[in-house]
């Protein structure tokens, strides 16, 4: 017994002492203080590496991270920098163990788990990346980066519709930025909405007058929704802007714009610079060929028809539009054998059909005719060309 009672008070004495060893607790107050300015200087070294990142020195950029995580390595802003480091270099699988460590640390923040999309969305696994930025969503819902990162995916996913919903629910809320509203525009006119996306990217438009992206699209949905006298006037203003000049699309649509405003004279000024642009594109000649077609310009009208059909054979629309020349030359057989040529090259197209229908009444088959008439109406109970042509054929 006395010697369990002598172990004890041996026992207190040793604790006893060690709490009130003055050599002790000074070797406590310097690792805390060494501690301290080792994070202090972890986080100055942040801050230059940030700026090295910035100024896009990557390999200088590491080595200070590499620095900084030996004084502190509890830091997950440096772990994650030092992901976004290893991204741009292309090391992914690095970087996706840095950001795991800054989850770790920090699992609060939502920039490693948005970070982990973006790498998982290059590793094309998108149900993981996808998983990833809804979690960044979830804890930073403010970060309109990270809403957008989702929408992408979704749309990669082939999944429009929920991207379109998900942007949606959010316009009211980043009430100032542009970039969801272009984005939701984008999304509307792939739905054929077109007169709710003019809507939305003029919204676009007024929240970022600057911004020429924002206004070419604006220009397009104009464009489709037929409103081409407006569409006209920003295109005009689009295509004399340094980096955009030399877009030969932008003029295709403007001079589109301008034969439908009949004004076919400017619309050949127009499609010309197109061609001088890009005379490698069959779009550029078809779109002369309109031009010279509504000028009764029909020896320019086939050369340009040609050029076109000689760049891309695989296109109905130059068959077509020869088809229609013939026509109006009244060389029925040739038309017919233009028509055909479109038909066979885009099946599900009634517009072939029809035409075909046409020619064939001008060459005095209407039984013939009739039958064409029928086919296009069946590929589209809708197409008011075969309605018309059923009903004539039928006087």
């Amino acid at each position: 017994m006395r010697f369990k009672i002598a172990i004890c008070l041996a026992a207190a004495a040793l604790v006893a002492g060690c709490a009130s060893d003055p050599t002790q607790k000074t070797l406590s107050d310097k690792e805390q203080a060494m501690q301290t300015w080792n994070s202090t200087r972890s986080a100055i070294l942040l801050s230059l590496a940030r700026d090295q990142y910035h100024n896009g020195n990557f390999d200088k950029c590491k080595e200070t991270l590499n620095e900084a995580l030996r004084m502190d390595p509890t830091n997950a802003q440096t772990h994650i920098l030092l992901a976004k480091v290893s991204i741009e270099q292309g090391q992914l699988e690095v970087a996706e163990q840095e950001l795991a460590v800054a989850r770790q640390i920090d699992p609060k923040q939502g920039e490693a788990d948005y970070l982990s999309g973006v790498i998982y969305q290059r590793w094309q696994q998108m149900d993981k990346a996808l998983s990833f930025y809804q979690t960044a969503c979830d804890k930073a819902p403010t970060e309109l980066a990270y809403v957008m990162a989702k929408a992408e995916t979704l749309v990669t996913m082939d999944r429009q519709s929920e991207a379109l919903a998900l942007l949606q629910g959010k316009v009211t809320y980043f009430e100032h930025s542009p970039v969801i509203r272009d984005a939701v525009g984008m999304l509307l006119l792939e739905q054929h909405q077109t007169d709710a996306a003019v809507d939305m990217f003029r919204r676009a438009s007024i929240l970022g007058p600057d911004d020429l992206t924002v206004r070419e699209h604006l220009a397009r949905a104009l464009f489709e929704a037929g409103q081409t006298v407006e569409a006209a006037d920003i295109l005009s203003f689009l295509v004399t802007q340094d980096g955009l000049d030399k877009r030969a699309d932008l003029r295709l649509m403007l001079a589109e714009c301008q034969l439908t405003m009949g004004r076919p004279t400017d619309a050949r000024i127009t499609v010309q610079t197109a061609c001088d642009l890009e005379p490698s594109s069959a779009v550029a000649w078809l779109t002369a060929a309109k031009v010279s077609v509504a000028l009764g310009d029909e020896r320019r009208a086939e050369m340009s028809l040609n050029r076109s059909i000689s760049l891309d054979p695989t296109s109905a629309e130059g068959p077509l539009l020869m088809g229609y020349l013939r026509l109006k030359q009244e060389r029925y057989q040739d038309a017919l054998t233009s028509f055909n040529a479109a038909a066979n090259l885009n099946p599900g197209d009634s517009t072939s059909l029809c035409m075909i229908g046409y020619t064939l009444e001008k060459m005095n088959r209407p039984k013939d005719a009739e039958q064409y008439f029928k086919q296009a109406l069946k590929l589209d109970p809708k197409d008011t060309l075969a309605h018309k042509f059923m009903a004539d054929a039928g006087e």
